[in-house]
C-alpha cells in the first residue's frame, strides 16, 4: 500500500501592520544616512540581520509597486517638425581659446547632419558663434 501525502501549501504572508513598517522605514532610513555596513548597523543596534535585510526587501518592493502604479505623467503634446530653409556660409574658425559652453534654453530642437552622417541636435536657443564653434569642432580631423 502507498502512502501520499501531501504538503499543505502555506498562505501568502499578511502585510505587515502600519506600526511596524514605520519603524523599519525609519530604521532602514537611519541604516543608509549612517554609511555603517548592514552588518554593522545590525550589529549597533542589537538587529537581527535577516529581519533587517527581510524588511529592506519588502519595503523595496512595496516602493516599487507602488511607483508602477502611480499616475503616470500627463502625455505632452505632440509638435510636428518644422523645416526651414539654410544657407550655409563658411565661418571663422574659433580659437582653442574660445570657450564651448551649454546654450541658453528654449522650446527648440535644430538637426544638423555632419559629414559621414553624424547627426547633432541641439535643444534650446543657442547663438552663432556657440554652434559654429560645436561645428568646427566635430568636423576638426581629429574627430
Amino acid at each position: 500500500m502507498t502512502r501520499s501525502t501531501t504538503h499543505p501549501v502555506p498562505a501568502p504572508r499578511p502585510a505587515p501592520a502600519p506600526p511596524r513598517r514605520a519603524h523599519w522605514q525609519a530604521l532602514l532610513t537611519a541604516w543608509r544616512r549612517s554609511g555603517l555596513s548592514q552588518a554593522e548597523f545590525c550589529r549597533r543596534r542589537d538587529l537581527a540581520p535577516g529581519t533587517f535585510g527581510w524588511w529592506k526587501h519588502t519595503l523595496a518592493r512595496e516602493a516599487d509597486a507602488s511607483r508602477r502604479t502611480a499616475r503616470p505623467a500627463p502625455a505632452r503634446a505632440v509638435v510636428a517638425p518644422t523645416f526651414v530653409p539654410v544657407r550655409v556660409v563658411p565661418a571663422p574658425v574659433p580659437s582653442p581659446a574660445t570657450p564651448v559652453g551649454p546654450s541658453p534654453t528654449a522650446d527648440a530642437t535644430l538637426e544638423i547632419v555632419l559629414a559621414r552622417g553624424r547627426l547633432v541636435r541641439v535643444r534650446g536657443a543657442v547663438t552663432a558663434p556657440w554652434l559654429a564653434a560645436v561645428v568646427a569642432a566635430l568636423e576638426a580631423p581629429a574627430c
